[in-house]
C-alpha cells in the first residue's frame, strides 16, 4: 500500500471521528498521484475507513466526463455520467461505488482533498440569514495553500 494511502485514511478518521466536523460520518476524502485517484467508496464512513472503503479511478478516463456531451434529459443525463464514472474504476472486483463527488475532487489540483459537512457550516448556510451571517460573502476567497 501506498504510504499515501495510509496517510489518506488517517486523515479521514480524524475528520470523520470529530462530530463538529461530519454529520453522520458524510463527507469524502480522496488522494491522487498522476494516474490514480483513491476516494471514499459510497456508504464508507470517513471515521473507521480502511483500504477496502476507497475506490481506486483512473484519472485519464475520469477526464472524460468534464469533456463529453450528454442527454439533455435529466435522469438519462446522469445514469451516463454515472456509466462514465464506474467505467473509470481500476479496482472492479471491489464491487465498490465511488463517491458521487469524485469529479470535484479530480478537478481540485491538490493531491489531498478532504471534503466535510461542519455542522456549524451547514447551519450557518443553511440559514435564511446565510448572506448577513457571512461576513465578507461578496469578496473574493483567499489564496489557498498546500
Amino acid at each position: 500500500m501506498k504510504p499515501e494511502i495510509n496517510e489518506l485514511i488517517e486523515i479521514s478518521k480524524y475528520y470523520g471521528s470529530n462530530k463538529d466536523y461530519v454529520i453522520a460520518g458524510g463527507g469524502n476524502t480522496s488522494f491522487k498521484d498522476n494516474e490514480t485517484i483513491w476516494i471514499k467508496a459510497s456508504g464508507s464512513a470517513l471515521s473507521d475507513l480502511n483500504e477496502d472503503g476507497l475506490v481506486a479511478l483512473n484519472r485519464e478516463k475520469l477526464h472524460i466526463i468534464s469533456s463529453a456531451e450528454y442527454s439533455d434529459e435529466p435522469v438519462i443525463r446522469e445514469v451516463q455520467v454515472k456509466e462514465d464514472l464506474l467505467r473509470s474504476i481500476t479496482d472492479k472486483g471491489k464491487n465498490k461505488r465511488p463517491s458521487v463527488e469524485t469529479s470535484l475532487h479530480e478537478l481540485i489540483q491538490y493531491k489531498f482533498v478532504v471534503h466535510i459537512h461542519p455542522n456549524l457550516i451547514n447551519g450557518i448556510l443553511c440559514s435564511r440569514n446565510a448572506k448577513s451571517l457571512a461576513p465578507g460573502h461578496d469578496k473574493k476567497c483567499p489564496e489557498i495553500r498546500e
